[in-house]
C-alpha cells in the first residue's frame, strides 16, 4: 500500500512539472501573465481535489466530530494531522491557482475564490492554540464556493 502510494505520488509530481510562467508589467502598470502549462485544466482538477480531500478528511471531519475541543480524546494527534494537512492544502491550492491562471478565461475567473480559500486555510493555524475553530467553517464555505465556481467553468472538483 505504502509503495503504491509513493509511486503514485512520484508520478503525479513528475507529471506536474514543466511549463513556464512569465509575468510582465507594462508602462501603465498593468500586469499580464503568460504561461504554458500542458493539461492545465486537468492539473487544476487534480491539485484542487487533493487539497479538498486533505481538508475534509483531516481538518473538517475532526472539527465536526469535536476532536479539536480542549480535553477531547485524541486531540493532540488530530491537531498534528490537521497542521500537516493544512500545509498540503495550501501547497496544492497554490499549484491549482497557477494552473487555473494558465488554462483560459473560464478557469482564470477562479482566481478570486482560490485566494479567499487560501486566506481561510492559512488562518486555520490558530487551532493549535485552541482558537480559530470558526476559521474551519469559513474555509469549508470557501471550498464550497470554489467547487460551485469551478463546476460552472467545466472543472468539477472531487475529493482525492
Amino acid at each position: 500500500m505504502l509503495v503504491s502510494l509513493t509511486v503514485a505520488l512520484g508520478l503525479v509530481a513528475s507529471g506536474c512539472g514543466g511549463g513556464k510562467t512569465t509575468t510582465t508589467t507594462n508602462a501603465q502598470g498593468q500586469t499580464t501573465v503568460s504561461c504554458s502549462i500542458h493539461f492545465a485544466k486537468t492539473k487544476f482538477i487534480l491539485h484542487s481535489g487533493i487539497a479538498a480531500g486533505a481538508f475534509y478528511r483531516y481538518i473538517y471531519s475532526p472539527y465536526r466530530a469535536g476532536t479539536f475541543k480542549k480535553n477531547a480524546p485524541g486531540r493532540k494527534k488530530a491537531l498534528a494531522k490537521a497542521a500537516a494537512a493544512s500545509l498540503v492544502v495550501v501547497h496544492e491550492l497554490k499549484i491549482a491557482s497557477r494552473d487555473a491562471q494558465c488554462d483560459g478565461p473560464a478557469l482564470k475567473k477562479l482566481a478570486s475564490p482560490i485566494r479567499g480559500l487560501l486566506d481561510a486555510v492559512t488562518s486555520i493555524k490558530a487551532i493549535e492554540t485552541g482558537g480559530g475553530l470558526g476559521a474551519i467553517a469559513t474555509a469549508a464555505a470557501a471550498f464550497d464556493r470554489l467547487k460551485t465556481a469551478s463546476s460552472g467553468a467545466g472543472a468539477v472538483i472531487k475529493q482525492k
